[in-house]
């Protein structure tokens, strides 16, 4: 029989599932009819005959089971062969598939030419499933039911090799997607240690570009800081504008660089921690006291509140005093002229936790996400103008962690942010 003259009716009630297999289907030059249930496929097998039903199983109405035991009962129809499609996830459905009297099994998802092998197979013993003679019922019980089997051995024999076939083409599949797996590690991993290279290259280039930078900046400062001691008295206002402009613009292109060369030294994996004894409540009096004098200029209160008997924990002193200087640093610089910030530091369980609270204008939820990334910024800017290089609270967070730390923040909009680090008490 050829495709040209095989007409095949699809029951399957997804429409996108529906066309897509008629695409295939007529791409092979059969004749193809579709109805979305049971209900509608005997209809339109009444109004004609097809040679070959493919159907889903799970449909409303009526589902594939009951198509196919509708269509075997009647003698006049009981001939057509009948593809269920199923994913073959319970074994009961074999069970049912021969208690209606299936002919063959097809696993979802299928290939192209897996659907098309099916049903040559099935076209290509067509004359012998004429001339099959029907047997007595067979009764089997399986997982503690019973169920009465009408399909003849050649039926059954065609029905289990439909199963076992699928289960071959799908070991098949998996072997390849395995395989296709395995290819896609590689190539990551390729790419892992080509982007690891690249990575080293950078952050040595950055190195080298920031000490070469550093000693020329610090140069221009210093001149520009001499210049403006020396012309003191005898210059205008407009050019010590321009050489405070100078001065600055290098202090902070400086900064920036300091920081460009912490996080170069992070990210190589370089960062060496050299810890000691370390007592926090002297180590965080003394750095409040540093920030209290830029805080006078804005009017803003530094406060710090410590709770007695802290214990004194193994850090590197230096980098936490770094660590420190930045979250503090921040809070004068987003707060308003004449508006307190606190320093809290206490136990929490098996931790010590320090936190720096303002009252500045907070920070919107949908932004959150950004502060501890390289140079990403919020839209909360400075009060008075002061300048960030968005790199800071990238640095806190890898000297915290290295300390096997946590940092996190809390804020809200037009009542100030709250930034927590947490140490474990050893």
């Amino acid at each position: 029989m050829t495709a040209t003259h095989v007409n095949i009716l699809i029951v399957e009630d997804s429409p996108t599932q529906s066309k897509l297999l008629r695409f295939i289907l007529e791409e092979n030059g059969y004749i193809v009819n579709s109805a979305n249930n049971g209900v509608k496929a005997l209809e339109c097998v009444r109004q004609k005959k097809p040679n070959l039903i493919i159907t889903d199983i799970v449909m409303p109405e009526m589902d594939g089971f009951a198509l196919c035991k509708a269509v075997k009962s009647d003698p006049d129809f009981k001939s057509i062969p009948i593809m269920l499609l199923t994913s073959l996830s319970d074994p009961q459905d074999v069970i049912k598939g021969l208690q209606a009297g299936a002919d063959i099994f097809l696993t979802k998802p299928y290939e192209d030419t897996f659907l098309i092998s099916r049903i040559q197979y099935i076209f290509e013993n067509y004359e012998l499933r004429k001339r099959k003679s029907s047997n007595a019922d067979i009764e089997i019980v399986f997982e503690g039911q019973k169920y009465f089997i009408n399909s003849d051995r050649m039926q059954i024999i065609d029905l289990l090799l439909s199963t076992y076939d699928n289960a071959i083409q799908k070991n098949k599949e998996l072997h390849k997607a395995h395989a296709d797996l395995l290819e896609i590690h590689r190539q990551l991993e390729q790419k892992n240690t080509q982007l690891e290279i690249l990575n080293q290259e950078k952050n040595h280039f950055l190195s080298i570009a920031a000490h070469d930078l550093r000693n020329p900046l610090t140069t221009i400062y210093t001149a520009a800081d001499l210049i403006t001691e020396e012309l003191k008295d005898k210059t205008s206002s407009e050019t010590k504008e321009f050489l405070e402009m100078i001065k600055q613009s290098s202090k902070f292109m400086r900064g920036l660089i300091e920081e460009l060369l912490d996080v170069s030294v992070i990210d190589s994996g370089k960062l060496s921690i050299h810890l000691e004894p370390v007592n926090l409540t002297d180590l965080i009096r003394n750095n409040v006291a540093l920030n209290r004098v830029i805080a006078g200029r804005k009017q803003i209160t530094v406060e710090y509140q410590c709770a007695n008997g802290l214990p004194v924990l193994q850090l590197d002193r230096k980098k936490i005093e770094q660590v420190l200087n930045n979250l503090i640093s921040n809070a004068i610089k987003y707060s308003f002229p004449q508006s307190k910030v606190k320093i809290h530091s206490r136990c929490e369980g098996n931790n010590l936790v320090i936190s720096v609270s303002d009252e500045g204008q907070g920070i919107p939820p949908i932004e959150m996400d950004k502060l501890f990334k390289p140079f990403s910024r919020t839209s909360v800017k400075t009060t008075s103008g002061e300048s960030s290089t968005g790199l800071g609270l990238v640095i806190v967070r890898k000297i915290v962690e290295a300390h096997n730390g946590r940092v996190w923040a809390e804020s809200q909009v037009k009542k100030g942010s709250t930034f927590y680090i947490s140490f474990p008490i050893e």
